[in-house]
């Protein structure tokens, strides 16, 4: 009888979320900053528009076999915390030590300050059109917005991912005021800026891997369902189907809101611009300057909403494994969210945002990050050789109608 009211009131993360959830996280992890700053890095680093749309596509096909192999690793291996749980399980404990710190003092403070500078200066730009917004204004409403969602995800697991859902219809409405009218007036005949859209004059190819950093970073948080595999209902087959849906969705977005900037703004004023979406909708769409800048701001809030709740399980697991501080495997005992956590990166983040730049911040933390996800991809190789007898419940869960 004890034992049984023990395990009632045992403190663990609840399964809370369901399909609809995980694709509102991963469409809301993926579709944020990216799309709207990283196009002047794309085009800066490859040359031409041709050569630019090129490194889209090729960047959504790899991130597309990554969500695939992660899928599988999803279904694999039951435990939550992403990256790191499959390199622990699968290449052992020394790369899985090593990613943990690199990801700690590297990768997702300096991520987590480049979505929120992003969103301190679309969040600014209506108030201060035509000029650029003061730096230190944009820092302060940067970190407020960090603040916002760290408070959040303190405090609630279930509204963290209800306002997931809702800033994911958002940003995909944000997304469509810039793809309609682009493409309306590519279908109207504005195609001067496509002229010679493939100028090889213009490629320098030492600086064409900067591109894919760029694109790259666009399409990352394909990978953060598998950082919440443990609060994931019916996991062998919402993970495949939420990874492969959303994917396929933002691939197909990227591809036409970079052709409607490119309809709309030619290669020089992208490269001046420093928010593409705001000289966009200042070309196209003036009726709408002062809502889409808030629109991308919101989209913004949401990628920081869905990488504190995926980066906090992370620490927790770690802890629970025995390779990081155990303060941070304890939950709140009331609201059922790693408190500790989800604070721990309050002073990191502070500090890049206030002292860093968006570009060179993306450079920082991008080779690191894209290292340790392919070790991660060579795990699941590693993991089908050593587990042979394992089925891979992902494709048979994808192919069998019951799913649908």
């Amino acid at each position: 009888m004890g034992k049984d009211k023990k395990e009632e009131e045992a403190v663990f993360l609840r399964k809370k979320i369901t399909l609809l959830r995980a694709f509102s996280l991963l469409i809301g992890s993926m579709v944020g900053s990216g799309i709207f700053i990283s196009p002047k890095g794309v085009l800066k680093n490859s040359g031409s528009v041709g050569f630019s749309l090129t490194v889209w596509f090729a960047c959504g096909l790899l991130s597309m076999f990554g969500a695939l192999s992660y899928a599988e690793l999803g279904t694999r291996i039951t435990k939550s915390g992403g990256h790191y749980i499959y390199i622990l399980e699968t290449l052992g404990p020394l790369p899985s030590f090593l990613f943990l710190w690199a990801e700690f003092f590297a990768i997702r403070p300096a991520n987590s300050a480049v979505v929120s500078l992003a969103f301190g200066r679309y969040m600014l730009e209506p108030f201060f059109a035509p000029c650029a917004a003061p730096l230190p204004a944009v820092k302060l409403v940067s970190l407020l917005g960090y603040y916002t969602v760290l408070s959040l995800n303190s405090w609630s697991v279930t509204w963290s991912a209800r306002v997931q859902t809702a800033l994911s219809i958002i940003k995909l409405l944000a997304l469509a005021l810039i793809i309609v009218p682009g493409i309306m007036l590519l279908a109207q005949g504005h195609t001067e800026n496509f002229q010679d859209a493939f100028d090889r004059q213009s490629l320098v190819l030492d600086k064409l891997p900067l591109a894919f950093y760029a694109g790259m970073f666009a399409y990352s948080g394909w990978f953060q369902a598998s950082f919440v595999r443990e609060e994931l209902i019916r996991p062998e087959r919402n993970i495949p189907l939420a990874v492969i849906v959303s994917v396929i969705t933002v691939i197909v977005g990227y591809m036409l809101t970079n052709v409607s900037y490119y309809t709309v703004l030619g290669t020089q004023d992208v490269l001046a611009s420093p928010a593409v979406a705001v000289s966009f909708v200042q070309r196209a769409f003036k009726s709408l300057i002062s809502v889409v800048p808030v629109l991308v701001a919101l989209s913004c809030l949401g990628t920081m909403n869905g990488g504190i709740f995926t980066f906090s399980r992370t620490l927790f697991v770690a802890s629970r494994e025995g390779q990081w501080p155990p303060l941070f495997s304890m939950i709140h005992i009331r609201r059922h969210t790693p408190l500790p956590a989800v604070m721990l990166m309050f002073p990191l983040v502070t500090a890049m945002v206030c002292i860093g730049d968006i570009y060179h911040l993306m450079n920082f933390f991008s080779f690191s990050r894209w290292l340790f996800i392919g070790l991660a991809t060579l795990g699941l190789i590693v993991h089908r050789y050593r587990h042979p007898e394992l089925h891979s419940p992902f494709k048979w869960e994808c192919l069998s109608t019951q799913t649908l």
